[in-house]
C-alpha cells in the first residue's frame, strides 16, 4: 500500500485515431522509426554470424524495413527460409547468386502473408484455426475447433510462428501466443466469414465450459466469441455476467462498458431486461458522478416503463430519481419521488425498494430537521429491511439504515449513541466489503467530530473516507471527503491545505454536477479568499454559489451566499485607507457629521438623537435609561441571536450541542426581556426612542420563530415597533437606494 506504480502500455497508432484525447498530457511516448545508426546496429546484431556481410544483403535488411525492427527480423527470417543464408554451420554463409534473384513482397504485411502461405498445409490450417481464438490461445481450445490442429503446434513453435508461454491459466493445457500481433492479424484475415463464425462458436462453447465461475476477463472473452459467432443471446449473458464480476471488484468503467455492450446487442427485444441493465448502468454512473450518463439511463428507463408498465420497476425508477434530485439539491422533488416510490413498493411488497425508499425519506426529513418524521420513516425502513430474503443484501441495507439512525441521534445531541452506531456500521461495511457503507459511516463520523470540535478526528475520518472513495473510483464521495479534510485544515490553522482541498473538491463537483457539495466548496473557498483580502475572487465564488442555490430552490443557502457576497462587497469598499479613520474595524455604518467621526450603530443613533433633540428624553434620568437599553440591545440581546443565526447559516441542521447552548442562551435573555416589557409599550421610556430602534432591529433578525413562541410580550413589542409608519417609510427608502445601486 502507498507504493508508486508506473504502467507502461503499448498500442498501434490506430488507438489515437479512435480516441484522440486518450491519456493525460505528457503520458504518450511515440515510438519513431529507428534512426540510421540504430538500424545499422540492429542489422549487425541480426547478421552477427556472417563474417563478411554483402552490401546488397545489408541494404535489403536496412533499406526495405525503413526503421521497423520487426520488419527487419522478418526479412532475415525470410532470406533464411529461402536459402539465401545457410545457418547449418557454426558461421553463416550467404548465397549471393540467390540473393540477386530474390523477389520479396513490398510490405511487412505481404511478407507475413507469404510466410503463412509457405507453411505446410497442416501447419497453415492449425495457425488459421488458432487465430480465431486470439493472439493468445490454448491447445485444448484449438482442439475444440479442429481435433487434428494441436499436432502441428510443435512445428509452428520450431518455425517461431508461435511461442509457448511459461504458465497457463487453464490447468492441463499449454498456453501459446503468436510471435507478433501483426502475424496473428494477417493469419486471421485469411479466413472467410463462414469459417470465422464456426470457429468463434466453437471457441465460445469451449470457454463457457472451461471458465465457469471464473472472472470477468474470460466471461467477456466468451461473449466476444459468441457475438462474432452470431450467438447473440449467449453474448448478452456473458457481457451481463462480465459487468457483474467487474462491479464486485468495483471496476466501474469496465462494468459500464460491458453493460453497454449487452444493451447494444439486446435492443428492444426484451424491454424489462433492458430496464434492469439500464438501472445497473445508472447506479454505476451515480457512483462515479457521471450525471449525463445517469440522466440518459433514467430517461430511457422512464420511456420503457411508459410503453411497458411495471409497478415494481416504476418504484425503483422513482427511488433513483429521488437520489439524483437530492444530490442536485432539489429536496422537495426528491421527497416527492421517494414518497411515490414507497407507495408503489409497499403496495406491491417490493421489500428492498420499500426499505430504501423509507430510508431515503428518513434522510430527507432529517435534512430539514424534522427528527420525528425521520424516526418514523427509519423504523418503517427497518421493518421492510428485515423481510429481505437474501442475507447479504439484508445485512447491507440494515447497516445503511443504522447510519441514518446515527444521524438522527447526532441531531438530538446523543453523541455517544451516534458514535457507537456509526462505528458498528463502519465495521459492518468492512466485513461486507461495501465501500459505500464505509464511506457513509466515515462521513458521519467526520460530521460528528466537527460538531464536537475534534478536528484531528475530522481530518482522520476525512482522509480515510477519501482513500476508500478513491480506491473504488466514487468521485462524488471523494469531493465530499475533501470538504471534511479542508474544514479540519482550516480549523487547525492551515489555510493553504484547506484551500487545496476545497479547490480539488470544486473541480470534481463541477465535473460531476453534484451541486450541493459544489456549493459547500464555493462557500468555503470564498471565505478563505476573503480572509486573504482577495475580495474580487471571493465575490465571484459567492455569486456562483448563490446562482446554484437559487436554481435548487435552496432559500437558506442562497441567503448565506448573498450574505457572504455582501461581506465581500463591504470588504472591498471598507478596506480602503480613506475609510479606516471612520471605522477602525472596517465595518458599516459610519458617519462624518461635520468633523465628528463615528462608527457603531448605537453610538451613531445616540449622537444623532442628542444633536436633533428627537427620540431621546431631555432629562438626564431618561437619557440614562435610553443609554442603558441601547447598550443592552447590542451587547446583551444581540450576541446570542447573532451567534445562532451564523451557526444556522453555516451549518444547517448540524449545530448539535452548540445550537442547544445558544438556543438556551436566547431563551434566558427573552425570559428577562418578557418580564421587563410586561405593562410597557416601549423598552426605555414611555415614548419611542433610539433604544427601541436598536432593540426592534435586533429582534427583527430572529429567524427561528419557535424561539419567540413562549414570549408573546417580546414578539408583540417587536411587531409594534416594526409596524410604525416611519419605520416602514425608512425601510422602503433604504431598499430603493440599494436596488438603484
Amino acid at each position: 500500500d502507498g507504493l508508486p506504480l508506473a504502467l507502461v502500455m503499448t498500442s498501434r497508432p490506430a488507438l489515437l485515431s479512435r480516441r484522440p484525447a486518450w491519456g493525460p498530457a505528457g503520458a504518450l511516448l511515440p515510438l519513431e522509426p529507428l534512426q540510421a545508426a540504430q538500424r545499422d546496429q540492429l542489422a549487425r546484431a541480426l547478421l552477427q554470424h556472417i563474417d563478411d556481410v554483402p552490401p546488397a544483403l545489408r541494404e535489403l535488411i536496412v533499406g526495405r524495413a525503413e526503421g521497423n525492427p520487426y520488419y527487419m527480423e522478418e526479412l532475415v527470417r525470410r532470406v533464411i527460409d529461402d536459402g539465401v543464408i545457410d545457418t547449418t554451420g557454426p558461421r553463416w554463409t550467404v548465397d549471393t547468386e540467390r540473393l540477386g534473384r530474390l523477389r520479396l513482397p513490398g510490405t511487412l504485411v505481404g511478407l507475413l502473408q507469404a510466410r503463412l502461405d509457405a507453411l505446410p498445409a497442416a501447419e497453415r490450417a492449425a495457425a488459421r484455426h488458432a487465430s480465431v481464438i486470439g493472439p493468445v490461445f490454448w491447445d485444448d481450445a484449438l482442439r475444440a475447433l479442429d481435433a487434428a490442429a494441436p499436432r502441428a503446434l510443435p512445428a509452428l513453435v520450431h518455425a517461431a510462428f508461435v511461442r509457448t508461454s511459461d504458465t497457463s491459466p487453464f490447468e492441463g493445457t499449454p498456453e501459446r501466443r503468436f510471435d507478433h500481433h501483426l502475424l496473428h492479424q494477417v493469419t486471421y484475415d485469411t479466413l472467410l466469414k463462414a469459417e470465422r463464425r464456426l470457429g468463434h462458436a466453437a471457441a465460445a462453447r469451449w470457454l463457457a465450459e472451461r471458465t465457469r465461475g471464473r472472472g470477468s476477463e474470460f466471461v467477456a472473452m466468451t461473449g466476444e466469441h459468441a457475438e462474432r459467432a452470431g450467438e447473440t443471446a449467449l453474448a448478452i449473458d456473458c457481457f451481463d455476467q462480465a459487468a457483474r464480476e467487474a462491479s464486485k471488484r468495483f471496476a466501474n468503467p469496465a462494468a459500464a462498458a460491458w453493460l453497454r455492450r449487452a444493451l447494444e446487442l439486446l435492443g428492444p427485444t426484451d424491454p424489462l431486461r433492458r430496464f434492469d441493465l439500464l438501472r445497473r448502468l445508472q447506479v454505476i454512473a451515480d457512483a462515479v458522478g457521471d450525471r449525463a450518463g445517469q440522466d440518459a439511463a433514467l430517461q430511457e428507463m422512464g420511456e420503457l416503463l411508459q410503453r411497458h408498465p411495471d409497478e415494481p420497476r416504476q418504484a425503483q425508477l422513482l427511488l433513483s430519481l429521488s437520489m439524483l434530485t437530492e444530490r442536485r439539491g432539489d429536496l422537495p422533488a426528491a421527497e416527492q419521488h421517494a414518497r411515490r416510490s414507497l407507495e408503489l413498493a409497499e403496495r406491491r411488497e417490493v421489500v428492498e425498494t420499500a426499505a430504501l425508499a423509507a430510508g431515503q425519506l428518513s434522510f430527507l426529513h432529517l435534512m430539514r430537521e424534522d427528527t420525528t418524521a425521520a424516526h418514523t420513516h427509519v423504523d418503517n425502513a427497518l421493518r421492510w429491511a428485515a423481510r429481505i430474503a437474501d442475507e447479504a443484501t439484508r445485512a447491507e441495507n440494515e447497516a445503511k439504515l443504522l447510519v441514518v439512525s446515527a444521524m438522527i441521534a447526532t441531531t438530538q445531541c446523543r453523541y455517544g449513541a451516534a458514535t457507537a452506531a456509526l462505528q458498528d456500521a463502519l465495521a459492518r461495511g468492512v466485513a461486507l466489503g461495501s465501500p459505500r457503507l464505509q464511506v457513509s459511516a466515515l462521513d458521519n463520523l467526520a460530521v460528528q467530530a466537527a460538531l464536537l470540535g475534534h478536528w484531528r478526528d475530522v481530518a482522520d475520518h476525512g482522509e480515510r473516507m477519501r482513500a476508500v472513495a478513491l480506491e473504488h473510483a466514487t468521485m462524488p464521495r471523494v469531493a465530499h471527503a475533501l470538504i471534511h479534510v479542508g474544514d479540519a485544515a482550516s480549523a487547525l490553522d492551515d489555510p493553504d491545505a484547506a484551500m487545496s482541498a476545497y479547490e480539488e473538491a470544486l473541480s470534481i463537483t463541477r465535473a460531476n454536477g453534484d451541486r450541493r457539495v459544489q456549493v459547500w466548496a464555493l462557500q468555503r473557498l470564498g471565505r478563505l479568499r476573503r480572509a486573504r483580502e482577495e475580495v474580487r475572487a471571493a465575490l465571484a465564488l459567492h455569486e456562483e454559489a448563490q446562482t446554484l442555490c437559487d436554481a435548487q430552490r435552496d432559500t437558506l443557502g442562497a441567503a448565506v451566499a448573498a450574505a457572504d457576497g455582501a461581506l465581500c462587497q463591504a470588504a472591498r469598499d471598507l478596506n480602503a485607507e480613506a475609510y479606516r479613520p471612520l471605522s477602525p474595524f472596517e465595518q458599516i455604518p459610519a458617519i462624518d457629521d461635520d468633523g465628528v467621526l463615528l462608527s457603531e450603530s448605537a453610538a451613531i443613533l445616540v449622537h444623532l438623537a442628542h444633536k436633533s433633540g428627537r427620540l431621546i428624553p431631555a432629562d438626564a434620568a431618561g437619557q440614562a435609561q435610553v443609554l442603558r437599553w441601547s447598550f443592552a440591545a447590542v451587547s446583551t440581546v444581540e450576541p446570542p441571536l447573532q451567534s445562532l443565526l451564523v451557526l444556522d447559516w453555516t451549518s444547517p441542521g448540524q449545530g448539535g450541542k452548540h445550537r442547544e447552548f445558544l438556543a438556551g442562551w436566547v431563551q434566558r435573555v427573552f425570559r428577562n426581556l418578557e418580564r421587563w416589557l410586561a405593562g410597557r409599550e416601549f423598552v426605555a421610556t414611555d415614548a419611542f426612542t433610539v433604544a427601541d430602534i436598536l432593540m426592534a432591529h435586533v429582534l427583527a433578525n430572529v429567524s427561528d420563530a419557535s424561539l419567540l413562541e413562549s414570549h408573546p410580550g417580546v414578539a408583540a413589542y417587536r411587531d409594534r415597533c416594526l409596524a410604525r409608519p416611519a419605520w416602514k417609510r425608512t425601510l422602503e427608502a433604504y431598499l430603493a437606494r440599494v436596488e438603484a445601486g
